[in-house]
């Protein structure tokens, strides 16, 4: 769990009775097609193509060193086998001012209302920082969604 918790409450408008109405969904580009509301587009990727209408939030993605060390060292590898040492950096990084900053306005806006997507080219969700991102928010009673939920298992079988 993310230490900035105790200082959480100070998001402007929160209560202990204020539970948020927007609605947070997570995506890469396919899912984007089953996205059947009204919401803000947020592409938290590092690098690649800018989608056209979204915020762009490099802010919510892995920091430029783990980012490569995903392209020089893991990429060709299969996920099982770097995905507990990727997990737990990002989770650490996303303790980072930075990140918090971000999360709460986020959460600000789901307070009042407003769904976001959080999108990145990831194919598997299972093993994509918009999941740990979108996780990260269900502590605090938030709705998440994941647009495009293909697991690992499916993508075997299509691989197959």
């Amino acid at each position: 769990m993310i230490k900035y918790r105790k200082h959480w409450k100070r998001v402007k408008g929160m209560n202990s009775s204020t539970r948020p109405t927007g609605k947070l969904f997570t995506s890469n580009i396919e899912g984007l097609r089953r996205l059947d509301v009204d919401a803000e587009l947020w592409q938290i990727t590092r690098s690649g193509i800018e989608i056209p209408n979204a915020i762009f939030v490099r802010s919510l993605s892995p920091s430029p060193d783990l980012f490569n060390t995903f392209l020089t060292e893991w990429k060709h590898l299969p996920p099982q086998v770097w995905w507990p040492e990727y997990e737990k950096r990002f989770l650490e990084e996303l303790q980072s001012q930075e990140k918090f900053n971000y999360l709460r306005l986020i959460y600000r806006k789901l307070l009042h209302g407003v769904n976001i997507v959080l999108i990145c080219f990831c194919k598997d969700y299972n093993f994509c920082h918009r999941r740990l991102v979108g996780e990260f928010f269900r502590q605090y009673e938030v709705q998440v969604e994941e647009l495009d939920p293909i697991t690992s298992e499916q993508l075997v079988f299509l691989w197959r």
